[in-house]
Parts: structure tokens; sequence; C-alpha cells
């Protein structure tokens, strides 16, 4: 057994505690409060570990450290696979994935040896893209994307060992490393994201199988004591999970899914008290051992020592079930997604292939026009010469009488019909063109529609839970115009969860028009926001909304989206002047000058992320503002707050005819804002 290596320095009852808590504190949904519902309920496992420690985010790392240290023991037909690595792609970036990876390359190194030193290449590439594409957001749009990265970073390092280090691992051997990390990281993506569904069932049977390789004493399995507490617990999927994840493990010639599923119809038997659950894990594995004619004697202790930790557990009768709503929310979560599924399928049925244009109909009705009126039109050979020239003169720059057909006597008539027939077709194309867009940004609203609509559902699902705000925004604005209204708006306002948003939209000239626009789009985007939209798609609706009103340029947007619980921000602009970011007096240039929304279909908006949870100030600056006024040293030398800091901002500035506003955003610790 792989695991006999450690066996003299780990005892069994201290591998079992935490493999408990590294079993719930794996799992979460952007949250430490958010763990995995199908070995134990959050709170009652936290009954289990009450008074070990008062800090929640150490006990989640090290529960995602011991479970990447058992994840390197898994294997299939005995060669070590990169299940850890889809784990630590999945879980993202910070501390976990760090202690992931290091957990992983130990976890390679104790149990293979030096014949796993390709598992630390492994790590090397799961925490890089655990840090760079798990907590992004087109992760949570393209969801193949980590599994893909996965089978990258797998076939990548395959073919370098096999090129430079002389691996010797075949090709059904390498294939099936491929395909074990990408479901390895579509299953633990899916189980971190949505807790409650059937990923965590397949997450569980992978723990199963890694741990069925760890036997740290003789007689007690820790895949055995997993698998024994799952059947006594668990509903039947889990349990033929986990018997089949003991089969390919090849640890016993008995087969354990089977023997389990067995198990599981025993504790059906009804009138039986909750102890007979924790003697039918083992009950069911010895029937199986005789019927086969197989003598193992081996897995006994560990379904035995498993089934009655199941039983002892508080709270873990009702693991192991997906959510399934009743009543008026379910009522609410199905119609979400029948509303979802419609979307979809209006976005869909907008991908049309208009047909061609035909220009050869423009020609010959240009030619018709010029020639109705010869004399000579019914046997001219000039007017068939006509008719046969390429439809591709219409597109030609500039239509000259060397390029008619010789000996026509209406030249200048043709002529001036070609013309006509350019025309037609630079409007027919702008029509077109104009179509074009109107379809995509109404394809793309269905899109976003059906996203949100489809999240909506999802967090009906599976209730959400948020970690508590660690700061508190600040937010100082200053403004000036000459006229009576200002053109420029500022708000500031929270979002779902932890978020919080400021706002500023800078309507373009000055005056009741400018102002107008401004409110119009900052209304629409803070009723969005408020909503849980995503800000990318909020500003694409916008940006749409005004394509479709022919009403481009209008306005400019500066949208910072902080996270309250991280102190992370993402500033979006979109036509904005550039901000800045103030850090112990030194002040740095932020964001891409784009044109305003509302010109195309295929613009975008530009996004840089921050970090406001050390002392950083953002400073956003309309047009009319310029930057003078951020020159000197006075930011050493006083700690202003955010309104006299953006008062200063103004008065160091030039006078302009355009409106002018100043808006400063500093993030305190809770309980400490100087509003």
């Amino acid at each position: 057994m792989v695991g006999k290596n450690i066996s003299r320095c780990l005892c069994s009852d201290s591998i079992i505690f935490f493999i408990v808590i590294g079993f719930v504190y794996t799992y979460g949904k952007g949250s430490d409060e958010q763990m995995t519902g199908d070995l134990m309920t959050l709170q009652r496992g936290k009954q289990v570990i009450a008074g070990l420690s008062k800090n929640t985010a150490l006990l989640h790392t090290a529960g995602c450290a011991l479970t990447g240290f058992f994840l390197a023991a898994a294997s299939l037909n005995r060669d070590f696979q990169p299940i850890v690595m889809g784990f630590c792609c999945a879980v993202g970036s910070g501390w976990q994935g760090i202690a992931i990876a290091l957990a992983g390359c130990a976890g390679y190194l104790t149990f293979w040896g030096t014949q796993a030193v390709q598992g630390l290449a492994w790590m090397i590439g799961g925490l890089l893209v655990g840090a760079f594409a798990a907590d992004r957001g087109i992760s949570t749009r393209q969801k193949l994307l980590i599994p893909a990265l996965a089978a990258l970073i797998v076939a990548g390092t395959g073919l370098v060992f096999q090129q430079y280090f002389h691996d010797t691992t075949s090709i059904p051997a390498y294939l099936l490393r491929i395909a074990s990390a990408v479901g390895a990281a579509a299953v633990f993506q899916a189980s971190r994201r949505y807790p409650g569904t059937a990923s965590d069932w397949l997450a569980q049977a992978l723990l199963v199988l890694a741990l069925a390789q760890v036997m740290p004493v003789r007689f007690l399995g820790l895949g055995y004591l997993a698998a024994g507490y799952l059947a006594a617990v668990g509903g039947l999927p889990v349990v033929m999970l986990s018997g089949l994840a003991l089969d390919l493990a090849q640890v016993t010639a008995i087969p354990m899914t089977a023997a389990l599923c067995l198990g599981f119809c025993l504790r059906l038997i009804p009138g039986q008290s909750r102890w007979f659950a924790a003697l039918c894990p083992a009950l069911g594995f010895l029937p199986m051992g005789l019927l086969t004619g197989r003598v193992d004697l081996l897995p006994l202790p560990g379904l035995l020592l498993g089934g009655l930790f199941g039983c002892l557990l508080p709270g873990v009768t009702t693991a192991h079930r997906m959510v399934h709503r009743r009543g008026e929310t379910a009522v609410a979560q199905v119609r979400l997604e029948q509303m979802s599924m419609i979307f979809g399928q209006l976005e869909e049925s907008l991908l049309v292939e208009e047909p061609a244009m035909d220009r050869s109909a423009v020609m010959l009705r240009a030619v018709d026009a010029a020639c109705d009126t010869c004399p000579e039109r019914r046997a001219c050979r000039a007017r068939q010469e006509a008719a046969q020239m390429p439809p591709g003169i219409l597109e030609q720059p500039g239509i000259l009488g060397e390029d008619l057909p010789k000996g026509c006597r209406k030249q200048a008539r043709l002529l001036q019909e070609l013309h006509r027939g350019q025309e037609q077709v630079r409007r027919m194309k702008a029509d077109r063109s104009r179509l074009e867009e109107y379809r995509n940004a109404l394809r793309e609203q269905f899109g976003y529609v059906s996203l949100y609509l489809q999240g909506l559902s999802d967090e009906l699902a599976a209730s959400r839970h948020f970690k508590p705000a660690r700061f508190t925004p600040d937010v100082g604005m200053h403004t000036r115009s000459r006229q009576a209204v200002n053109g420029d708006l500022c708000s500031w306002f929270a979002g779902t969860g932890n978020t919080y948003y400021v706002l500023l939209c800078d309507g373009m000239g000055t005056g009741v028009e400018a102002r107008r626009e401004s409110e119009q789009a900052s209304g629409f985007l803070t009723q969005l926001l408020k909503l849980g939209f995503p800000a990318e798609y909020a500003l694409r609706t916008l940006n749409s909304m005004a394509v479709l009103r022919e009403k481009g340029a209008c306005t400019t947007v500066d949208l910072v989206k902080i996270q309250l619980d991280t102190g992370r921000a993402e500033l979006y602009k979109w036509g904005a002047a550039p901000s800045f970011l103030l850090n112990k007096g030194q002040i740095r240039k932020i964001g891409t000058a784009v044109p305003p929304p509302g010109l195309s279909q295929r613009q975008r908006e530009t996004v840089d992320r921050l970090s406001l949870n050390a002392g950083e100030v953002l400073i956003l600056l309309s047009d009319g503002a310029g930057m003078q006024g951020l020159s000197g040293s006075q930011w050493e030398e006083d700690r202003l707050s955010p309104g006299e800091m953006a008062e200063t901002i103004l008065k160091g500035g030039e006078d302009s005819e355009d409106d002018a506003t100043a808006v400063v955003v500093r993030l305190e610790p809770s309980g400490l804002s100087t509003q």
C-alpha cells in the first residue's frame, strides 16, 4: 500500500480528525461560511471543531491544505493522477490556493517519492491557473476554461517529461491523466460554485478514491473509513459513487460498489435504531465477500469505524441530498429557469445569416433605365455588353466613360444610372450594417438576461452566505459648473452582498441636456446594479440602448465596484477621463481612453483591478476637472477627508467652461469611517 510510507509519523486518530475538518472546510462558494453540505452541514460541523480556533479563515486554509495533501495519493491503474491539480485550479487565488499547491507537492513526494516529480510541475501550473483564471468573470461565462487549462497543463508537462526526462508513461496512462485532470477540475469547480448539487457527490467520490491509498496503520484504511461514513449517513447516489471509487482504486478484490449498496438497502429496514446504520456498511460487505468466494477482512475495521463515526456526528442525517425547494420557492425557481431558457432561445433565434445582396439586379435595373429611351435599344450590342458588366463595378470608387461598352450612344445616361446604382448599393449596405447592429444589440441583451435569470435560479437552489464586511467606504465629492444645471452626476450605493458601487456619469456638453443624459444613464445603471446585474453586463446594456436609440457619445461612465469583505475594487471606464490612484503620496494614472458608449455595438468597456485595502485612494475626475489640481506634495502633509481632497483638487485645477467634478474614494476599517 502506498500510504504505508507515512505510518510511522501519523496516527489514525489525528488523521481521521483532520480529514473531517478538511471535508467540512474544503468547499466554499466565495465565502468561508458557505461550505459543502454533503458530508455534514456547516453549522453542525462547527460544533465538532468548536473551541479549536476562532480564525475561520485559518481553518479553511488548513482544511484545503489537508484535502490537497491526501488528494495527491489518488491513483488509477496504480499510477498517480493530477486530481489535486484540478482541485487547485478550481479553488482560485489567495492563501487557500497556495496552501493546496504546497500540500499537493508534499503529498506527491510523500506518497509516490521521486517518481512523482511531474506532480510538482502540475501543482505550479494549477496554482497559476487558480490565481489568474478561477475567480475571474471569464471562468464563469466560459465554464470549460478551467478544465481546458488543466488538460493543457497535464498534456504539456507530459510531453516535456517524455522529451527531456525520458518519462516511460504509456499513451493510455497519459490520456487517462488528462481525462482525470479535466474531470477533477470540472467537478471541484462545480462543487465550489453550486454547493448542494450532484457535483458534491462526485467531489466526495474523488476524496474516497484518494483516501483509499492511505493506510496509516494496518487494518485501517482511510478510504474504507470515509466510504463507511458515507454509506451510513448518505443517499444512494453518493454510496454508489463511493463504492465505485474504491473499485477504481483496486484496493480489494471484493466489489465494493455492490457491498455498499447492499448496506444502504439494509439501512432502509424500518424500525431499526440509528446505531444499526453504523453496522450496515459492514453487514453489506460480509455477505458480498461470501458470494464472491474471496476472503479479505482488511476493509472491515474501516467500514465499522466509519459507520460508527457517522452516527456519532450530529446533524448528518440530512446530508447527501440535493437541494429540492418546495412550495413558492420551487415555483419561482422553475419559472426563472424557464424564462432563462426562453431568453436563451430568443438569443439563438437572432443568429441568422442574411441573404447575399443582389448587385446584379441593381446593375440590370441601371442598364434598363439608361437604354429604355434609346431608339436602337432592341438591336444594340452595347446594351448586351453593358448588361454583362461585372456587378463589382458598383463597388468601384469612381466609374468613368472608359469603363463602359464602346459604341454606346447613351454613355452619359448610362453613367448617370450606374452612379445611382452605386448610391443604392451604398444605402443597402448601410441599412444592412445598421440592422445587424440592432440585431446584435438585441441578441446580446437576451443573452445577458438569460444568464442573470439562471443565476437567480441557482441562488434559490443554494442559500448564499457572505463574509462580514471588513471595510466601510468613505466617498467625497466636489463639483462646479458655470450653468444653472450641472451635467455631471455622481452617486454611490450598496449592491447585493458585500458589493458597493460608486458611479460618475458625465453628460456631453453642459446644461439641461447634459444633465438629462446623465440622469438617464445613472438611473438605468443604478437599478440594474442594485438588482445584482453584473457590472459589465449593465454597462454593455447601456451601450446597446444608446446604439438602438442612435444617441451615441451622449455620456461617459466611471463605475467603481468594491468588495467590502476583501477591499478589492474594479474600475470600469467607458469614454471617461483618466482616473488616478494615490498611494503614500505617489499618484499613478489609471484608465485607458476609449470612445463613449453608443457609437458601436462592438465597443467594450475597459477594466482596471485595484486593491483599496492598504490605504490607497481612488480619484475620479470628469472631463472638465483636469489633473492640474493633483500636483504638489499636500497629500503627504495632511490626511484630508475625501470631501476635502475633492475640493482641493478642483480648486487647484484650471477654470474651464465644462462642468467639473472630482470624486475621492477611500476604504476605512469597519466602524472607523470618517463619514
